[in-house]
């Protein structure tokens, strides 16, 4: 069964996919998953990291976390919530090879409150009896510093929280060619500023 965690990631033109299904998310990642309780989970600890070959990178202030809750036969409500990229975490110094790098990110500090507050009232719907859903997405966005190379390009995401006290796997090895093929993201990626 899939954990209700999805990854998202929009490129340059703002197009979100979320990746159909789990199958690029490794078992281990959902045992490892299906602990995090988004109710009780310090968000101060939430880390989001994104591999990406070196002809991608993202945006300054790009990066974004969306989550979205749905609560009985209501409306989705989602947040979006800022965040800052951090150095690479050692952790995963030994998933980038010479062709690939790792971004990794935390909610602004500034968020922390907005966050809190949006928890509260979801809780609080919850507690009124109708049960619910939650997805929470990561929404980078990229620039390309060169030309992209024919064939596959790859991205794996990955997310820590404090009940998993490490960077779990969230989609290893997504071809981004394949992701929505009708729309040709790849095609509209843009270059980087200079």
């Amino acid at each position: 069964m899939c954990p209700k965690l999805l990854m998202r990631l929009s490129l340059g033109v703002c197009i979100t996919i979320a990746l159909a299904g789990c199958g690029h998310m490794p078992v281990t990642s959902m045992v490892k998953l299906a602990r995090v309780d988004f109710e009780t989970s310090d968000p101060a600890q939430l880390r989001a990291a994104i591999k990406l070959p070196r002809s991608l990178r993202t945006r300054p202030n790009g990066v974004s976390l969306r989550i979205a809750v749905r609560v009985g036969r209501a409306p989705e409500e989602a947040r979006d919530f800022v965040l800052r990229e951090l150095p690479p975490p050692l952790e995963l110094a030994r998933e980038a090879d010479a062709d690939s790098q790792i971004f990794a990110y935390r909610i602004e500090q500034a968020d922390l409150p907005r966050l809190a507050a949006f928890r509260a009232e979801l809780i609080a719907k919850k507690n009124s009896g109708r049960g619910g859903s939650i997805s929470i997405t990561v929404q980078p966005q990229a620039c390309k510093t060169s030309e992209l190379p024919e064939g596959p390009i790859y991205f794996t995401s990955y997310l820590r929280t404090a009940e998993t006290g490490s960077y779990v796997t969230l989609a290893r090895d997504v071809d981004l060619r394949t992701i929505a093929p009708e729309h040709a993201i790849v095609d509209k990626i843009s270059r980087c500023a200079p």
